[in-house]
């Protein structure tokens, strides 16, 4: 199967080096695995670039490419959208979409753009520059438009990058011959339209950067960091809807595997003050929420795909996670419920015993449930227990004079910190799907909370929670 991507690199758009490379893609005979690939292309003495490419049997393609010079260099690529009449999709500022046929012309920047034709369809990001600020971080130097042309029965788009020794481009894009997302479609619709790789965040070639806070070190008010939890991935996984959601989702959640480092977890690599000056945590330490998270995701891609790998990926960071449980925890103890562990938040091994926060907690014991369902692994569920043990044990510690729940257990025993609106809640009611589906009933400590923080909720206005328990669906 041949996918239509046809890159071509020139110095400029009157002087067309005669490369051209098709993107072969090859076929696993298996319907669920896809076809994952990378390699190096040199263009000349002075420019080269790395790409990784997907591609999914029967579905479509992905591709991400970072591109580096030696010197001062404007570089040129393009590839080739076969079809004649055609269609640009966007959402502007207010996420409304707008919808305009293809003409030749620059199109738009700073956003993710839809481009489709009677007989292939693209999504493109913008054709950024970063400069490299060491610690997973990135910052964003400047992006030039995309141009279109008509070229016989088909399309034309040229992307350029103003290049140096310490400035390099990205470049990225999904394919298919079948419609990538209906735009009819109302889930659809709002899904795409809050989606955001240009504002807040961006894709760099070793996955999903969020921006930096400026409690992390480096951050510049231009520069994104690479977080262990990829958001806009955890969503096309988990909400899906859409044929390129399955494409990029599954494709950004490979490339974020090679993130997960020798000890086995993703690492927050910048250093965040907060944690430095508290706990003296330095850069490179272990989140159990963000790590937490990408279990959770690799399971459920494991559900919907069928591919051994993100199963494997996810077992590969729980035997991290259970490292770091039976070493970092408080205990606590009830002559009717038994051991408790209160599973502190973060590790480095320069750093000093930290705060366990219930959303943490939580979103490990969930993970570690739907784990133990496609397992059957019984220390899973035995971790499990013993973290929501914890929770129980101290079940009425977590309850404000308010209503509303603690954020934290702090080192020296006390609560502390502030708790999201809505964040812990919507984790409560997972762990409760969880027991549901494997003991057959709800926590009744559990019950408590849930129904303190909804009182807490409806009387401060937040709205946003889950207002359903799905207890069917693992994911």
């Amino acid at each position: 199967m041949e996918i239509n991507l046809h890159i071509s690199n020139y110095k400029s758009p009157l002087s067309i080096l005669l490369v051209s490379i098709a993107l072969i893609f090859s076929i696993n005979s298996e319907a669920s695995a896809s076809s994952f690939n990378e390699y190096y292309q040199k263009v000349n003495d002075q420019v080269s670039y790395i790409q990784t490419n997907n591609s999914i049997p029967d579905k479509g393609s992905f591709f991400l490419r970072r591109i580096v010079s030696t010197t001062d260099y404007t570089y040129w690529t393009s590839f080739r959208i076969p079809g004649n009449s055609g269609t640009l999709r966007y959402f502007d500022s207010e996420n409304n979409l707008i919808q305009l046929p293809l003409v030749d012309g620059s199109l738009p920047q700073d956003r993710i753009l839809f481009l489709s034709t009677d007989r292939y369809n693209y999504i493109i990001g913008q054709p950024y520059t970063y400069r490299d600020l060491g610690t997973g971080t990135k910052e964003s130097v400047s992006s030039q438009p995309i141009h279109l042309k008509k070229d016989g029965d088909g399309w034309i788009a040229t992307f350029r990058y103003n290049l140096s020794s310490g400035v390099h481009g990205i470049l990225w894009g999904a394919g298919s011959p079948y419609e990538l997302v209906d735009f009819n479609n109302a889930d659809q619709l709002r899904m795409w339209s809050s989606y955001d790789l240009d504002r807040n965040a961006r894709l760099h070639y070793d996955g999903y950067h969020y921006r930096s806070p400026s409690t992390y070190y480096p951050s510049t008010p231009n520069s994104y960091w690479r977080i262990p939890s990829d958001y806009f991935t955890n969503s096309l996984v988990g909400s899906g809807g859409s044929l390129v959601s399955e494409i990029i989702g599954r494709s950004l959640l490979t490339v974020a595997q090679k993130n997960i480092n020798d000890q086995g977890f993703l690492p927050t690599l910048p250093r965040s003050n907060w944690l430095f000056y508290d706990y003296g945590i330095e850069s490179g330490f272990f989140d159990t929420r963000f790590n937490g998270d990408t279990i959770e995701t690799n399971i459920i891609a494991y559900r919907k795909f069928g591919d051994e790998v993100f199963k494997n990926y996810a077992t590969r960071l729980a035997d991290y996670y259970m490292e770091h449980g039976r070493n970092n925890h408080f205990l606590v103890n009830d002559l009717n419920i038994g051991e408790g562990w209160l599973v502190e938040d973060y590790y480095h091994p320069l750093g000093r015993k930290n705060h366990m926060s219930l959303n943490h907690q939580l979103q490990a014991i969930h993970s570690f449930l739907l784990l133990y369902e496609i397992e059957k692994n019984p220390e899973y569920l035995d971790f499990a227990q013993k973290m929501l043990n914890g929770v129980k044990i101290t079940s009425d510690r977590w309850i404000k004079p308010d209503g509303n729940l603690e954020y934290a257990y702090m080192p020296d025993g006390t609560m502390g910190l502030i708790d999201y609106d809505y964040l812990t809640y919507n984790d409560l009611l997972n762990v409760q799907d969880g027991l549901l589906r494997i003991k057959g009933e709800r926590d009744r400590d559990l019950d408590i909370l849930i129904e303190s923080k909804r009182l807490w909720m409806d009387r401060n206005n937040v709205s946003d929670y889950r207002k359903t328990v799905d207890t069917t669906n693992p994911s």
